[in-house]
C-alpha cells in the first residue's frame, strides 16, 4: 500500500503489531529486551516528538552515553521512546512520510540499544540516504548534534 491514499494526503498509522525486526549479526545482545514491544501496536504519527537533550539544544555535542544516561534516570523517558520495531514500520511508509515528520533529521530509536561483539553499545536510527529510509546505528561514544533527536512517544 502507498503512503498516500486515494485523496493524496498520506498515511500516518504506523502498525508494529505484525513487524519483527531482523537483528544484525554483530549483535551481541539487546539492552532492553523489555522495551521491545513496549509502545502501543498502531499509533498515529502526530503523536510522536522529536527529542533533544539539554546539550543538543545549546549547540553541544553530547556523546551518545550522556543522552542515554539521561533517558535512563529520567522518569519513563527511556519507556516512551521509539524502537528498532517502529522504525521499521515508519520506513515501510515511505521518505515522503519520513520527511513530514521527521525533516531532514537522523531519528534515533533508543528502546532498541544494542551490544555490539565488541561490547560498544549502538543505538538505531532512521536516516534518509539517497531518498530512501534506512536503518542505521551509532555508537554510543560518538558525538550527537542537533539533528539526531530520540523520537519519543508525546506523554
Amino acid at each position: 500500500m502507498s503512503a498516500r491514499d486515494t485523496l493524496g494526503q498520506y498515511d500516518n498509522t504506523i502498525r508494529t503489531g505484525s513487524v519483527r525486526p531482523v537483528y544484525p549479526a554483530w549483535m551481541k545482545r539487546k539492552v532492553t529486551p523489555e522495551l521491545e514491544a513496549k509502545g502501543p501496536a498502531e499509533y498515529d504519527l502526530s503523536i510522536v516528538e522529536l527529542w533533544l537533550h539539554d546539550s543538543q539544544k545549546n549547540r553541544d555535542f553530547p556523546k551518545g552515553w550522556q543522552i542515554y544516561d539521561h533517558l535512563l534516570k529520567s522518569n519513563g523517558m527511556l519507556e516512551s521512546c521509539l524502537g528498532l520495531r517502529d522504525g521499521l514500520a515508519i520506513g515501510q511508509k515511505g521518505i515522503e512520510v519520513f520527511h513530514k515528520f521527521f525533516g531532514d533529521n537522523t531519528v534515533f530509536l533508543w528502546a532498541s540499544v544494542l551490544q555490539h561483539l565488541n561490547g560498544r553499545l549502538v543505538v538505531p536510527c532512521l536516516i534518509d540516504y539517497c531518498r530512501e529510509v534506512l536503518v542505521g546505528f551509532r555508537f554510543l561514544d560518538c558525538p550527537w548534534r542537533r539533528s539526531d533527536p530520540a523520537a519519543r512517544f508525546l506523554s
